[in-house]
């Protein structure tokens, strides 16, 4: 079919850009579309739909130079620059939004997100009232603020949150679940832990319902992985992947410390802290998806028959999603530069000499990462099960599906950690090291040294004041890793043991003990209520 390329009138116009977008072609779109501001907007929109962000920012900018008082697009772009991790951007871009529309409650609560991240606390809280203020309904607005934000009772928030939960029969079971997370976490704030556990179960009955997790599949890769990652694949393999040292994987649990952990080697003058990534899964998926006539795929399930090529180019093109990423990880050459004492020009951003992944799931990872990238270090962040497992039960992850039914949450974490324990026997000498956050709290400079040693790194007094590093903090533990350590978060208040019976089950009698319970919580049940029918009698 022919396009006539001057179509007779603007509405003929869009239709036809609307087509060009149907179909992908983008720059077709771009050229058929009126050069007015909702054009540029819809062509915004589907650029960032796409995650092409650079583009959908150009395009923002665009339609807003012709309609600057359009609130709607500063939030747009505010949306954009925070997907780009450009949260100082994407403030100014929301702080115009509600300039120009004081009411926007969500360009308030995105404003609040970002602040947070970037250790603004009080600016980020200021914004969050504002977002409750402008809908005091919404139950994720609440939410985002109590998880910084420890709530007095004369609160006027939390008299709002608590008239809503009063009303919470009237929202959907999304936000109901919203709701509840939030106030649990609120009660909790205020001494009330038995009415606060209450409500984080209801919360997660509620978003466990609407959660797609299969179990069985989930646990059955954690089984297989070992007997594909071998400690004799890994010596016969070994040094066939890309040469770089730069990477640091922290793995291991969600809400285990891996936050506090990057952020003291954030704290190093030669480390950039990237937060949580999701670059390897996105490299390993473009390796394993390459025609099969491509000397460069992998199989996972032929690991045995792989050869450098492969290995060379899987841990490439995760170096190189990084580097687009993110522009502050150099490339070798440079970063071998500042290994060798040469400093920066002036009004240069400084060169890393190495950089921190810890996206928490790269645990399942680590074979297939030390594969790609041999001269990578791991960093496994180990707590308490029974900790671990209370605290993420206690939030709302948006990528945590294993996480709202106790026992399912219980055996994650036992399959977890088998897989765990055969890295740590089949990786070569040197690659991982395990750090126990109640040991980190208890000593924190000798666990401090033996990382940085571990990543071939130089003692350096700031690791130990790690809480003044200004840098951006996207995760659940943003506020606290601003904190110096504090030992109340060694061991959180916890509910009756007959209450968390699915968990210890789920978890089994091996990692219930290493939390003080000696025995099956079903029997400690059976025999408290022997023990009180026989004080009846």
């Amino acid at each position: 079919m022919k396009y006539d390329p001057q179509p007779a009138t603007a509405s003929a116009c869009r239709i036809e850009g609307d087509a060009c977008i149907a179909r992908g072609d983008l720059e077709a779109a771009r050229a058929c579309a009126p050069a007015d501001a909702v054009n540029y907007e819809r062509l915004a929109a589907t650029l960032a739909a796409l995650n092409r962000f650079p583009e959908a920012v150009d395009r923002y900018r665009e339609a807003i130079a012709r309609d600057p008082c359009n609130a709607d697009l500063h939030h747009g772009l505010g949306w954009t620059l925070e997907q780009m991790h450009r949260l100082e951007q994407a403030v100014q871009a929301y702080r115009e939004a509600v300039r120009h529309n004081p009411g926007a409650d969500g360009s308030h609560n995105n404003m609040g997100n970002c602040l947070q991240a970037l250790g603004r606390f009080d600016e980020a809280h200021e914004a969050y009232r504002r977002a409750i203020d402008g809908a005091p309904r919404v139950p994720l607005y609440y939410r985002n603020f109590v998880q910084t934000k420890r709530l007095a009772a004369d609160d006027p928030v939390f008299a709002s949150l608590e008239q809503l939960v009063g009303d919470a029969a009237s929202l959907s079971p999304a936000d109901q679940a919203e709701l509840h997370f939030a106030y649990g976490q609120a009660l909790s704030g205020v001494g009330r832990h038995d009415a606060s556990f209450e409500h984080i179960l209801k919360a997660n009955a509620l978003h466990r319902a609407g959660v797609r997790y299969n179990e069985a599949d989930a646990l059955g890769l954690f089984a297989h992985l070992p007997e594909l990652l071998t400690s004799e694949l890994f010596a016969a393999a070994r040094g066939l992947g890309d040469p770089s040292a730069a990477p640091i994987f922290i793995v291991g649990m969600p809400r285990s410390g891996s936050t506090l952990i990057e952020q003291i080697l954030a704290s190093h003058p030669q480390v950039f802290g990237a937060g949580e990534r999701t670059e390897f899964g996105e490299a390993l998926v473009k390796c394993m998806r390459r025609a099969s006539g491509d000397p460069l795929r992998i199989d996972i399930e032929a690991l045995h028959g792989v050869g450098a090529a492969q290995l060379r180019a899987l841990g490439a093109d995760y170096l190189q999603l990084m580097r687009r990423a993110l522009p502050e990880i150099q490339g070798d050459a440079q970063n071998h530069a500042q290994d060798q004492g040469q400093s920066d020009a002036p009004g240069e951003a400084p060169h890393y000499a190495r950089f921190t992944d810890k996206y928490p799931f790269n645990f399942i990872n680590v074979g297939l990462i030390h594969l790609a990238l041999p001269n990578a270090r791991f960093i496994h962040s180990r707590r308490s099960p029974l900790q671990t497992c209370l605290s993420i039960f206690s939030r709302l992850f948006h990528d945590v599906p294993f996480s709202y039914d106790l026992g399912e949450l219980g055996r994650y974490y036992r399959a977890y950690d088998a897989l765990m324990a055969h890295w740590r026997s089949a990786l070569p000498e040197g690659v991982m090291i395990e750090i126990n956050y109640e040991e980190l709290v208890d000593d924190l400079e000798g666990n401090v040294r033996r990382m940085l040693a571990h990543c071939g790194l130089d003692w350096d007094e700031r690791c130990l004041a790690f809480h003044q590093t200004t840098r951006q903090v996207t995760t659940a533990s943003s506020e606290q890793v601003r904190r110096p350590l504090y030992r109340t978060s060694v061991r959180r208040w916890q509910p009756r043991q007959a209450l968390l019976e699915p968990l210890f089950d789920g978890l089994g009698p091996e990692l219930t003990k290493a939390d003080g319970f000696s025995e099956p919580v079903s029997r400690v049940v059976v025999q408290h209520a022997a023990a009180g029918a026989a004080r009846k009698s």
